[in-house]
């Protein structure tokens, strides 16, 4: 398989006046307009397509056929030549139904052309068109992935305008450090240290591919970058890497590494609360504005009232509210990122080669569908001073804010790349097939324990289980398919001390150790 070529960005503020702030701000507003116009092409598009009989014929044969395929692979097997040779016919039946419709990335491309022509002195053909790849991959979700349908987007949603190469639309010129688009000459923001002006140059000295605007709510309003995608590996850090192997048992809230020299048991994002307050404070005084401001629109008790489309009343400062509220937002996402980077770091001045659990994240986030009851019985008073016992309704949410506060995923992403990028390695162990939260390395045996303990009892010591989990994953075998015994036993006694160590330090510095079940 070929390889890709690899790509780095940086991203650089520009120093923009009041005139072409608003110059910018009007071309955010037609790329807005483009954006929604071929969305609208593309639900209309895709509705023409929901009634095609013969369309929705082929397709439910084809599932069919898909999940007579996957049956088949799980048993080792092949689906009959027969039945392969009608999957593929009824694939491009379905293919060519499609392009004739026009849902395809080029006739989007090609759609989008006469609304740009409007816009001719504001966005480019190539931002245009960029933009209608973007509606594509979304209609792409609906036809092939998981997406439901696709969405219009408000104003205030969009902060990039991308183009596909540097000789179209916005342009960067690395000789002065600024960029023109259509008319503006705008300079880029030096560094002020020495070691960063350093770095910039040196990333700047690949070839450029493309170029994009970028624009990021601050409480005094939008500052504009941009970013230069260029050709190559980025500059590397003088960063200190471990030679070691790492075992990490990721979590949703908490992520567990042990290595031969160190044991990691931290917290994701542990501040991130502090963030959430502030939004929630803003948000109610948002909501109370606008109450005061459409009094006509709620009915006395306070619900909403069901009147359709209506022209909403705003105050100037429910505007400022909002436009900092969207500030947070940055500021919660950037201190995300930095304390993922951060830990990152850490983990790799220990070791430079990583066994992970795979995780399915996405699948935590969604509700759960079966309707249960709870074991226990509750006993709930009546009016007349009777005592009624029921077992109530198990809850349906998991773990969507948890997920959203620490971002697991995005760290595991993050630890990837670094361990690529510093000549490490990143491997990954079935999560069903390895059970490494079942597994015990005394008995050789797999016992099955509720998610509620975070304890277990190892070789007469007791070892906290995100922690042992970590350990069992570091010493894999080969395969990445089952614990090595002869090596947990054979490690056992120097994780007992690392394990006693860091649980010892957790309960002497840390607060907020309900993360970690102490």
């Amino acid at each position: 398989m070929k390889k890709k070529p690899s790509i780095h960005t940086i991203q650089i503020l520009l120093c923009t006046t009041g005139w072409e702030e608003q110059v910018i701000d009007k071309r955010f507003h037609a790329i807005a307009h483009i954006h929604n116009v071929m969305v609208k092409h593309a639900k209309r598009q895709l509705r023409i397509l929901s009634f095609h009989t013969g369309y929705q014929q082929m397709r439910q044969e084809y599932i069919t056929l898909l999940s007579e395929a996957k049956e088949a692979a799980k048993k080792g097997r092949r689906l009959q030549r027969e039945k392969q040779a009608r999957k593929t016919e009824l694939s491009n039946a379905m293919k060519e139904i499609r392009l004739a419709m026009g849902l395809s990335d080029f006739s989007f491309r090609v759609y989008i052309k006469k609304c740009q022509h409007r816009f001719k002195t504001c966005i480019s053909s190539q931002q245009a068109q960029k933009e209608a790849s973007r509606v594509w991959r979304g209609v792409e979700k609906v036809l092939f992935g998981n997406g439901g349908r696709v969405h219009f987007k408000k104003f205030m949603d969009f902060s990039t305008i991308s183009g596909a190469s540097n000789k179209n639309g916005v342009r960067f010129y690395r000789e002065d450090l600024s960029i023109t688009w259509l008319g503006l000459k705008i300079p880029c923001k030096r560094p002020k240290k020495d070691s960063d002006m350093e770095y910039m140059t040196e990333s700047l000295s690949g070839e450029i591919c493309y170029c994009e605007l970028k624009r990021q709510m601050f409480p005094n309003g939008w500052h504009y970058y941009v970013t230069v995608y260029l050709k190559g590996d980025a500059p590397k850090k003088v960063r200190e890497i471990g030679d070691g192997t790492m075992g990490i048992d990721p979590g949703v809230s908490t992520m567990a590494g042990v290595s031969d020299t160190n044991v990691f048991l931290r917290e994701l994002a542990p501040d991130c609360d502090r963030y959430n307050r502030k939004i929630v404070k803003l948000q109610r005084e948002l909501e109370r504005s606008k109450r005061t401001s459409n009094p006509q629109r709620y009915h006395p008790d306070g619900r909403l009232k069901k009147q359709g489309r209506g022209k909403w009343v705003f105050s100037n400062t429910y505007l400022k509210k909002q436009k900092r509220l969207k500030s947070l937002y940055r500021q919660k996402a950037l201190y995300i990122r930095v304390s993922h980077k951060t830990l990152a770091n850490e983990m790799l001045r220990d070791s430079r080669h990583f066994i992970v659990e795979e995780m399915s994240y996405r699948g935590l986030q969604k509700r759960v569908k079966q309707t249960e009851r709870k074991e226990e019985v509750s006993a709930i008073p009546q009016r007349d001073g009777s005592v009624k016992q029921v077992r109530k309704f198990k809850k349906k949410k998991r773990f969507g804010k948890s997920l959203n506060n620490r971002a697991p995923a995005t760290f595991l992403s993050i630890l990837e790349q670094k361990a690529l990028f510093y000549g490490g390695s990143y491997e990954k162990v079935d999560t069903r097939e390895f059970r490494a939260s079942q597994y015990e390395h005394d008995t050789d045996t797999y016992k099955k324990i509720p998610l509620s303990q975070r304890k277990k009892q190892i070789d007469g010591h007791i070892v906290q289980r995100d922690l042992y989990s970590a350990f069992l994953i570091k010493n894999t075998d080969k395969d990445f398919k089952h614990p090595d015994r002869e090596k947990c036993s054979y490690d056992f006694q120097n994780f007992i001390v690392l394990h006693d160590a860091c649980i010892q330090k957790i309960k002497q510095t840390c607060t907020a150790n309900s993360c970690f079940g102490f």
